[in-house]
């Protein structure tokens, strides 16, 4: 069969839905229950593949065009995540012809918001060299690979809904996606994830941790089964104990929003605490079954969500929140993940963005 020579990739967004970090552990990394959802939010990563010299090896350019009010960067081509993934999956397979690799990146999704962005980018870096190499996308040497470079890439090649554990990195279960829209918020500046958990181990080693948690910015994970059981324990040796109750959950409409992190990050950037209470006083977010405003932190930050019922009420608050300066986005959740799109889909993309 003959390979492409260009791709087109979908490379979706990402919302927290449930966020827990536990303590710090040996290895420097902290133990995490995450719940993941995707979004129709999406970049789009164009790949296209040509001749090189004779025994130059593998050579790769990576650009990024950024669209929509996103915020450039200037990242060299080695420092790329999208061309890191592609140099670790020729170096997994053994792939050594000689051949230029063009990565063309439409950003749309912020950086340093905690939508994932990066690792999006990433995980379609690697679907689109699959399928202009030819390579099995569903070999386990694809999700070792996407699993060495970050901890959230190998959601984005699933997609959909998904509970992690360990240090937020190891598949727990799928959920049932839900069909709901949202409204994401950025201020101008980002929040570092390092400067985030460094805020949360200040926070921990001065004995306030357990505080935060209680007092996070949703009212903890509260599902329709097992609480009784689910009220008390640990889950993989850790001080998880919300995420022992999110792992009975199979429904991410049943998933109450929670981010035990939050606190942390608006320490590091106060105009967060603003976003949050501005978007929690909009007509039209939602409301959940303990009468909280479902607006939520994603991840470490920048960008905060309020889950919003109708379209009308998405626009509104993206207008208001524009002109107070702010970032802001109306989209849906998805079941997808990094998707190599056919020619016809692309070229409708511009029709399909619209709607929710």
């Amino acid at each position: 069969m003959q390979m492409p020579k260009t791709v087109r990739v979908f490379s979706p967004a990402k919302v927290n839905l449930h966020l827990e970090i536990g303590r710090r552990r040996p290895d420097g990394y902290h133990d995490a229950y995450s719940i993941m959802h995707a979004l129709t939010l999406h970049d789009i990563v164009t790949m296209s593949l040509g001749d090189a010299p004779e025994a130059s090896g593998l050579a790769v350019e990576t650009s990024a065009t950024c669209l929509g009010g996103v915020e450039a960067l200037d990242v060299a081509t080695e420092d790329n995540i999208a061309t890191k993934a592609v140099r670790a999956l020729a170096r997994e397979f053994g792939r050594a012809a000689d051949e230029k690799l063009v990565i063309a990146i439409e950003k749309r999704i912020p950086h340093a918001a905690g939508l994932g962005g990066g690792s999006s980018n990433a995980a379609a870096a690697l679907m689109g060299a699959c399928a202009l190499w030819g390579l099995p996308s569903a070999d386990a040497r694809v999700e070792r690979v996407a699993a060495s470079l970050g901890a959230d890439v190998p959601f984005f090649l699933r997609g959909g809904c998904v509970a992690l554990s360990g240090r937020g990195d190891a598949f727990d279960h799928e959920l049932v996606p839900m069909r709901r829209g949202l409204v994401v918020v950025r201020p101008d500046a980002g929040v570092s994830t390092a400067e985030a958990y460094r805020a949360f181990d200040e926070a921990a080693d001065a004995g306030a941790a357990k505080e935060e948690a209680a007092s996070a910015s949703g009212p903890g994970m509260q599902t329709k089964a097992a609480m009784d059981d689910a009220s008390s324990g640990t889950r993989d040796g850790s001080d998880l104990r919300l995420g022992v109750q999110a792992a009975y959950v199979t429904n991410a409409a049943d998933v109450a929003l929670f981010n035990n992190l939050a606190q942390a990050s608006e320490r590091v950037l106060p105009e967060l605490s603003e976003i949050r209470a501005w978007l929690a006083a909009q007509p039209g977010v939602g409301i959940s079954a303990t009468g909280a405003p479902e607006v939520l932190l994603s991840g470490s930050g920048s960008a905060t969500f309020a889950m919003v019922d109708d379209i009308a009420s998405a626009l509104a608050i993206v207008s208001a929140a524009k002109l107070k300066g702010w970032w802001a986005r109306s989209c849906a959740c998805s079941s997808a993940g990094v998707r190599v799109m056919p020619e016809e889909r692309s070229s409708n993309l511009g029709a399909q963005k619209r709607a929710w």
